[in-house]
């Protein structure tokens, strides 16, 4: 940040041309910027030489003697580069991301530059997506010069004890001042830099660069093609200028014939040339862009003094806004710091200077910065170690007052440490006796671990055949039960006084915590003489056409079933007695609110069969059938692991790992 004067170092903007240096010093005050210092001075060209820097040192000395001069103390700068040295424009790549945009361009970069590829810096940055592109392409904002041009340029600034910042063109340092004041501006906005031997024209459009042209007339050119129109020399010729400056709106008729017109006659002439230029370079940018992209206003600066009433000129010639830029429309000013007069006789010029010192205030990395990242990485890492030689002198102290500190506690610690030796001593035996204990635990561990995993594999039958015996009911008869110990699966067969206790069994089973998994195979036997006998469920088949048996709108044996085909309701008993399921059940609401589509998917029935197929009323004759069954069902993990007798062990366990760890 730029600071006011009073032997601290600023932060500086240098516009170089060929024959003058430019210097102004910011600071910040909310959203405005304030002129802290400025410099403005001749230098000798013969310190140039095409174009580039061919005097380093010399350069160097003039630099330092016009600040000291204007008691500017300066560590930092950024610094212009003509538009003349380098190359602006606008390319476009498809669409990709940033490493693949960067290696396109830095593999095509020898077609975007004249310059040899070994000779050349670079910088880029993507521009926002204009309204009507392409959408597949993407626009990118391209800045070179050579590399041989920007290592004068850090010499000479090495020489006069200054740090280059960046490097940047002079057109894009302005825009960071003038894009402010036209945020909102909906059409092209021209902005022209009257420099020494050319007029720099750039276009901006919704804030972005968008085109640059170059106006072979700048005031030198002007001053030296006046000069050869009066046939005076080119100091003459800026005299008379100065002395008596050509109103360029001046009307024919009212110019005095009987007066010496030739000095108004050599401007106007030149500056018909100019606007003539102007002109086809705004039909040019008109003809590139889109037919949206007309120009509407032009912002003039630069080395435009002498020429009076330029802007009025030129919105008469170019039909366009014209608008004369200087310091005092974008920043504020400060009384007794500087000579006003002087800052307002060159505050036109004072633009480029003032608009890269905008940077100094931005976060972030610079754009369009020109100097080598070898540059920057070195001077950052300068700054980095005199920032560390800066902290390890404050840490130095910090130690030394934190060591006295210490030393001044030491009697303290040590009567600490005495009180704690004591309390150590004091435990010992207990300690000890903790140590014997957790030797022996360790010891026995490895006998406590077999005997753990010999209970947790054991299965409790006691447990098991209790439940598997309160689950049983009084109608049913297990004559085999069976245990597979690879599948974990009991298998029982037995008979039952009707299938509704098989099934209730079943259920039972499987609802149970200890069993899971229950399936159910059973048939039925006729025990009447002349019984053809056969099977039901779910295999179904079999005859039973010695008794028959009447059911109401569902038959539990299934489709195919002998008793599905007798279509009578009188059946003969031995007994004369009908036995209904539904009275057997107790008309339970168990059954009464069972869903028609309730299942049981996991009991050997097969599928599509509701709860009512088997609970519903049916009708038959009791004492007149033998119900086999086959019922096999796994155990569950509560029925494999002795909880309590595991709980246990498991607590004991883990104090042992307690004992052990400590």
């Amino acid at each position: 940040m730029a600071r006011k004067k009073g032997g601290r170092t600023v932060d500086i903007g240098i516009d170089l041309t060929s024959n003058e240096i430019r210097v102004v010093a910011l600071s910040r005050a909310g959203s405005e910027y304030v002129l802290e210092r400025f410099a403005i001075a001749e230098i000798d060209p013969a310190f140039f030489s095409a174009g580039r820097i061919a005097d380093a040192k010399g350069l160097a000395e003039r630099i330092k003697e016009i600040l000291e001069t204007n008691g500017i103390s300066a560590k930092k700068a950024i610094v212009s580069l003509s538009g003349k040295a380098a190359i602006t424009r606008v390319i476009e790549l498809p669409r990709m991301g940033a490493p693949q945009t960067r290696q396109a361009i830095s593999l095509q970069i020898n077609q975007y530059v004249p310059f040899p590829p070994g000779d050349t810096v670079y910088d880029y940055r993507v521009l926002p997506q204009r309204k009507g592109g392409a959408q597949a392409m993407q626009e990118i904002l391209l800045v070179a010069t050579r590399a041989s041009t920007i290592q004068s340029l850090v010499t000479t600034l090495q020489y006069a004890g200054i740090d280059v910042w960046a490097i940047k063109i002079t057109s894009l340092a302005a825009w960071n001042l003038l894009g402010a004041k036209l945020e909102g501006y909906t059409q092209s906005v021209g902005i022209v830099d009257m420099r020494d031997t050319i007029s720099e024209l750039s276009f901006f459009l919704d804030g972005a660069f968008r085109m640059a042209r170059s106006i072979e007339l700048g005031y030198n050119s002007i001053v030296g093609k006046i000069a050869q129109l009066l046939g005076v020399g080119v100091s003459e010729a800026e005299e008379y200028l100065r002395a008596e400056p050509v109103d360029l709106m001046l009307a024919e008729e009212e110019v005095d014939p009987t007066e010496d017109n030739r000095l108004r006659e050599a401007v106007m002439a030149v500056f018909t040339s100019f606007v003539t230029e102007l002109v086809r370079s705004i039909r040019y940018y008109e003809s590139q862009a889109a037919r949206t992209d007309r120009v509407g206003k032009l912002m003039f600066f630069g080395n435009i003094r002498y020429f009076k009433n330029l802007s009025a000129y030129l919105e008469r010639e170019t039909g366009l806004e014209v608008n004369e830029v200087s310091l005092s429309s974008l920043m504020q000013y400060q009384q007794g710091v500087y000579a006003l007069d002087v800052l307002h006789s060159h505050a036109e010029k004072m633009v480029v200077a003032a608009g890269l010192c905008v940077d100094f205030f931005k976060k972030g990395r610079i754009e369009y910065n020109l100097l080598p990242s070898v540059y920057f990485v070195r001077q950052q890492a300068w700054n980095v170690f005199k920032i560390g030689i800066v902290l390890l002198l404050i840490m130095a102290g910090f130690m030394y007052y934190q060591f006295k500190d210490l030393e001044s506690k030491e009697s303290t610690v040590s009567a600490e440490l005495q009180r704690v030796q004591a309390e150590e001593a004091k435990w010992r035996g207990d300690a000890d006796k903790f140590d014997q204990v957790k030797s022996e635990i360790s010891t026995k561990k490895p006998k406590f671990s077999q005997i753990f995993a010999l209970v947790k594999a054991q299965i409790m039958w006691p447990a098991i055949m209790e439940e598997l015996g309160n689950m049983i009911p009084d109608t049913c008869y297990i004559d085999e039960i069976d245990f597979e110990a690879a599948t974990k699966e009991i298998v029982m067969k037995g008979v039952a006084v009707d299938r509704i206790d098989i099934m209730q069994f079943a259920i039972a089973l499987d609802y149970s915590d200890f069993f899971t998994q229950t399936t159910v195979d059973e048939s039925v036997e006729s025990l009447s003489s002349g019984s053809g006998g056969g099977g039901i469920g779910a295999g179904g088949g079999g005859g039973a056409s010695g008794m028959g048996i009447t059911t109401g709108a569902h038959n539990p044996y299934g489709p195919g079933s002998p008793a599905s085909h007798n279509k009578g309701r009188g059946v003969l008993s031995q007994r004369g007695r009908v036995w209904n399921s539904r009275e057997a059940l107790g008309n339970s609401d168990f059954v009464n609110s069972m869903p028609a589509d309730f299942e049981l998917p996991r009991l050997g029935i097969r599928a599509g069969r509701s709860i009512q197929d088997y609970f519903e009323s049916r009708e038959m004759f009791v004492g007149s059938y033998k119900f086999e069954f086959d019922i096999t069902t796994k155990l569950q993990d509560k029925a494999l692991v002795q909880e309590e007798a595991v709980s246990g062990l498991s607590v004991l366990e883990e104090v042992t790992k307690d004992v052990l760890n400590t």
